[in-house]
């Protein structure tokens, strides 16, 4: 009796014609990451040299499982730079360094990046500020504004360079100020960590972003001048920084399903923002 061959046997006899052989599957490993293009705030102004001077968007990638991991390691987390990292992780050009994008452009990152990866419903814990009851709001991350940093007072000088200058009303020091940064972002929180002071914010913050005052750009001198400015000039600077500040607007009406008050306020990003209900 003659034998079968095994592979005749598993075929039921039949031998494929060349035709109706199984089409070749792709190699798992040409996939992709999708990417995006997320519309920055500060509109590319940036100092002429800085990769994204005069860009109005920036690519970057989806998020990813391993952008969870770094979104849950614990030293990254205690040192308070998993955000920083994931963002460098999302930006799809290597020569943009994270730290170097203004804290608006920043923002509208993880913004756009959460809302790829999870949906724009963000549901979160919300204390309503009349009665004091805790409980759950959607917030749509698609509703948010662009303040793109250019809506500034006639005093305000923009010096075409990335800083602007302002001369204060009391002492007549003309005060070069710029938009704080990531690198900022970070260093202020390392070192409010380091000292555990809380009580002097404002400060601190001045001293970031003045570059100089009257062109004396020693470390010194902007301190002695910012620990002893007048409440008028400081509350001048402030407002002059917030307004050369681009940013993403997030602020939504909030109804407190208690007492019925109504309010509008920013969207608040909590422990729970880059981990939904699911």
């Amino acid at each position: 009796m003659k034998k079968r061959n095994n592979q005749d046997r598993m075929m039921g006899g039949h031998k494929p014609r060349p035709s109706e052989e199984a089409p070749q599957m792709a190699n798992p490993m040409d996939f992709v990451t999708p990417t995006q293009f997320v519309q920055i705030p500060s509109k590319g102004r940036y100092p002429e040299g800085h990769p994204l001077c005069g860009e109005d968007s920036i690519e970057i990638k989806y998020m990813t499982a391993k952008d969870e991991d770094v979104l849950t390691n614990r030293s990254l987390l205690k040192k308070g730079l998993a955000i920083d990292r994931l963002i460098q992780n999302l930006i799809k050009d290597p020569t943009v360094n994270a730290r170097s994008l203004y804290i608006g452009d920043r923002n509208a990152i993880i913004i756009n990046a959460r809302a790829s990866a999870y949906g724009a419903d963000y549901k979160t814990s919300v204390q309503c500020p009349a009665c004091g009851e805790t409980s759950k709001f959607k917030f749509d991350l698609a509703d948010h504004e662009e303040y793109n940093g250019d809506e500034y007072p006639e005093e305000v000088v923009d010096n075409e360079d990335g800083t602007f200058s302002i001369t204060l009303p009391v002492s007549t020091i003309v005060a070069r100020i710029r938009p704080l940064t990531g690198q900022d972002e970070i260093e202020m929180l390392s070192e409010g960590k380091a000292k555990d002071i809380t009580n002097d914010l404002i400060t601190k913050q001045m001293k970031r972003f003045v570059i100089d005052f009257n062109g004396y750009n020693e470390l010194s001198t902007i301190n002695h001048v910012i620990d002893n400015m007048t409440a008028g000039d400081a509350k001048v600077l402030r407002a002059a920084f917030r307004a050369i500040s681009p940013d993403i607007k997030m602020e939504q009406t909030f109804v407190c399903k208690n007492c019925e008050h109504e309010e509008v306020m920013t969207v608040p990003f909590g422990t729970d923002f880059f981990w939904p209900d699911r």
